[in-house]
């Protein structure tokens, strides 16, 4: 009798044991997922773009010293359908006297507010706290912390390529 006792004990004991570990792998499974997703915008760069160069167009269409505002289009392949024509955004393009280009973003980097070209000062003009930034997208005055977002840029076959990436 003692021992049909210790016997039922010890059942009673890995039985619990079992169903606590049972429990834990079934809570884990459905938590890991959902930490998962909590946790993933913090691994995740602040940008979104493509790491490919895209076609904005020939070196004639920018005129020397004038910049000029450009919109990237490019395409998306999802799963089983391709998007063309999408607007990722748009760029500042200006074209120097040696043919060199400076492509810069279309957002302030304060708070990322549109910036526009004042084309009577000769400046990149942020409406929203009066940033203001010169020809080279260096910062001259204003709340910004920094020059504008410049882009990697090259010329190949007289186009210019653009890798853009929107700054989130």
């Amino acid at each position: 009798m003692e021992r049909s006792k210790k016997v039922e004990n010890s059942r009673r004991k890995f039985l619990k044991i079992a169903s606590y570990a049972i429990g834990g792998t079934l809570a884990a499974g459905v938590a890991a997922p959902i930490v998962g997703l909590a946790v993933h915008p913090w691994l995740e760069e602040t940008v979104y773009g493509t790491e490919d160069f895209i076609n904005i167009g020939k070196l004639d269409d920018f005129p020397i010293g004038v910049p000029k505002k450009t919109t990237i289009t490019s395409s998306k392949i999802d799963a089983w359908n391709i998007f063309e024509g999408l607007v990722m955004g748009s760029v500042w393009v200006v074209r120097r006297e040696d043919n060199t280009l400076n492509v810069f973003s279309t957002n302030c980097p304060h708070l990322g507010c549109g910036i526009d070209w004042g084309a009577d000062v000769n400046q990149f003009l942020c409406p929203c706290h009066g940033g203001v930034f010169d020809v080279n997208g260096r910062k001259i005055s204003g709340p910004s912390p920094r020059d504008l977002y410049a882009f990697d840029t090259k010329i190949e076959n007289n186009n210019v390529l653009v890798r853009y990436r929107k700054f989130a």
